[in-house]
C-alpha cells in the first residue's frame, strides 16, 4: 500500500517515534519507523511522518498536536534522463 507523509504542530518537546506512534495508535506496521520524525519547521514545531495509507485518518490533533496537515503524497524520486558521464 501507498504511504503518505503526515505533517502536525506540537507544543512542548520535540517527539520520539514511540510518543507519536503511542499519541495516534499506530502499529508497527502503519508508521515508518525508520523515516521517523522529522522536524519540517523548528519556528513552527512542525514534525511529519510517514504512514500507510489506510493509517492516516488516525493522525488526529488533540493533546499536544495542535494540528494536522495531510495527507500528503510522496512520490518516488528518481534521476531524470540518462546519467551524465
Amino acid at each position: 500500500m501507498a504511504k503518505l507523509m503526515m505533517s502536525f504542530r506540537v507544543v512542548g518537546s520535540t517527539p520520539t517515534i514511540d510518543d507519536i506512534q503511542t499519541r495516534f495508535s499506530l502499529t508497527n506496521e502503519e508508521i515508518d519507523r525508520n523515516f521517523g520524525v522529522v522536524q519540517v519547521d523548528p519556528e513552527e514545531d512542525l514534525y511529519t511522518i510517514l504512514v500507510e495509507e489506510s493509517a492516516a485518518d488516525k493522525v488526529q490533533p488533540g493533546g499536544n498536536i495542535r494540528e494536522v496537515e495531510g495527507p500528503f503524497a510522496n512520490p518516488r524520486i528518481e534521476p531524470f534522463g540518462p546519467p551524465e558521464p
